[in-house]
């Protein structure tokens, strides 16, 4: 049975932790880790695009230097003044100062290249290249789009630069090829760690700096230049498995921490609520066994001792000597003591609410006012009565509420050896009557204090411990509570809290 019942435990137990620990840890860090892969990501992708910026400015001002360069080599190039053999030593003097550009070029207005930085291998015409119909039309500068060409036998940009007379006519075109693998190789030397890729407006791809990999869509940062309409894409750093898993297991343990102190914290707050509640059954069991005892023996006790206290008050009659009379005194004392335990048995074993009625609490302590007082003056004590005006009416049997009342008063004057004040004021507050039992006395121990409402629990040499458990019992029949404070040498205070009834 022991074994059963502690398998049933454990297994609880483990449902428990399974419950409040490992999967909310198992949630609470596949979240985290999906928010901080997220935050991640974000931040990547800012890092990614503020380094896009930087090379788009580059490749701004990139492009601002080379179309000023060439510009300034288009006024020094005018065939109307200068021989071709001239211009030609031009070219090819810019070209070996000049590292971005892999080639410079002087066509007719026809398209046909005539001569360049270095010798040409063969007669190449450019007059179908959308660029040179731009640089005629507009007789300005114009970048072109990346184009196979049919010189290099590869992909390049050309800038074209129109070459002007006195009377603003194109007498020729200046072309400048652009060394893309020189710009590539100086963006990479600028952010080595960094994929970079450069798109003209037709989205090819005219460069590739850094790793040199491919970057996906939606795995890039993009700005686009001012000048031109190119734009430059940064590769956004993946994530590494062993960073997500880093980062799991940082939040799986962080989260496996946090839930087993909550589960520690639900666990002892269940074990003391286990704790109150056997101590709570413990404590019904204790009135319900006293309540049986009360119940079987209670008329058996009190049948002979109504014999015994009648033959005790005839020989008491009989024997009128003064030392017998104080033998017989003694007797009655002790008789009316177990009547008077044996009443509070009965109260305890099976309390009743019979002859209820609505009572004014006001009467009911004046009706008590010269018991107390009497009690209080043997003591020293002075005694306080303050009562409100007006009727205060509870639904109660009388002679219970004043044994309550006197057997909290009696406690009050007990604890008062020496001088004291004893105070019993009522007042009506939020449906309730409240009621209060106030004294100067010794006070009680914090230690003591929780034990003071338990069965048999007494801190005097004469007492049964079932006072306080009696007055308790009746409070709690007319759905009230009693509760004490106490500070040890200062005194002690008792508040009962009972429902008004309204006439």
């Amino acid at each position: 049975m022991m074994r059963s019942f502690a398998s049933q435990s454990k297994m609880k137990t483990i449902q428990l932790y399974l419950l409040i620990v490992l999967l909310p840890s198992v949630v609470v860090s596949g979240l985290w880790t999906q928010w901080r892969m997220h935050q991640l990501e974000e931040e990547r992708m800012a890092d990614a695009q503020q380094m896009a910026n930087f090379h788009k400015n580059y490749l701004d001002r990139f492009i601002g230097e080379t179309v000023t360069s060439i510009e300034t080599i288009a006024l020094t190039s005018n065939p109307e003044k200068e021989s071709h053999q001239y211009i030609e030593s031009i070219l090819a003097k810019a070209h070996h100062n000049d590292l971005r550009l892999s080639g410079l070029y002087f066509c007719d207005i026809k398209g046909n290249m005539l001569f360049g930085s270095h010798p040409l291998q063969k007669q190449v015409n450019v007059y179908d290249r959308d660029f040179f119909q731009s640089v005629l039309e507009t007789k300005l500068t114009t970048i072109s789009n990346a184009y196979y060409g049919r010189l290099t036998g590869r992909y390049i940009v050309t800038i074209g630069t129109p070459i002007l007379d006195s009377s603003q006519q194109i007498k020729g075109v200046l072309l400048a090829v652009l060394r893309l693998n020189y710009l590539a190789s100086v963006m990479t030397e600028l952010t080595p760690e960094t994929d970079i890729q450069v798109f003209d407006r037709n989205r090819f791809n005219i460069l590739e700096a850094g790793k040199t990999v491919h970057i996906p869509a939606a795995r890039k940062a993009e700005a686009y230049l001012d000048r031109i309409p190119w734009s430059a894409a940064v590769a956004v750093e993946p994530i590494s498995t062993l960073n997500i898993a880093a980062i799991l297991i940082i939040s799986l343990i962080s989260s496996i921490i946090t839930t087993s102190i909550l589960f520690l914290v639900l666990k002892i707050w269940l074990l003391k609520r286990q704790s109150l509640k056997e101590r709570m059954q413990t404590e019904a069991q204790k009135l319900e066994l006293v309540g049986t005892l009360a119940a079987s023996t209670a008329h058996e006790i009190r049948n002979p001792l109504t014999g015994i206290k009648g033959l005790i008050t005839l020989l008491s009659e009989k024997h009128q000597d003064e030392e017998d009379q104080y033998y017989f005194s003694v007797i009655q004392t002790e008789i009316n003591r177990i009547n008077q335990i044996v009443s509070e048995f009965l109260v305890l074993g099976k309390p009743t609410a019979e002859h209820r009625q609505n009572h004014n609490i006001n009467e009911i302590i004046k009706e008590l006012q010269p018991i107390i007082e009497s009690e209080a003056h043997l003591h020293n004590v002075e005694f306080i009565i303050s009562l409100p005006p007006k009727p205060i009416l509870i639904h109660c049997t009388k002679d219970q509420v004043k044994q309550v009342l006197l057997n909290l008063t009696k406690n009050a004057l007990d604890s008062m050896s020496r001088r004291g004040n004893l105070s019993l004021s009522v007042i009506a507050k939020n449906n309730e009557c409240i009621i209060k039992v106030k004294d100067t006395g010794e006070g009680i121990p914090k230690e003591r204090l929780h034990k003071i409402f338990h069965p048999f629990y007494t801190s005097k040499d004469t007492g049964t411990g079932l006072g306080l458990v009696v007055c308790k019992r009746i409070i709690e029949m007319y759905d009230g509570t009693i509760s004490i404070e106490s500070i040890v040498n200062k005194g002690t205070e008792v508040t009962i809290r009972l429902p008004l009834m309204h006439k």
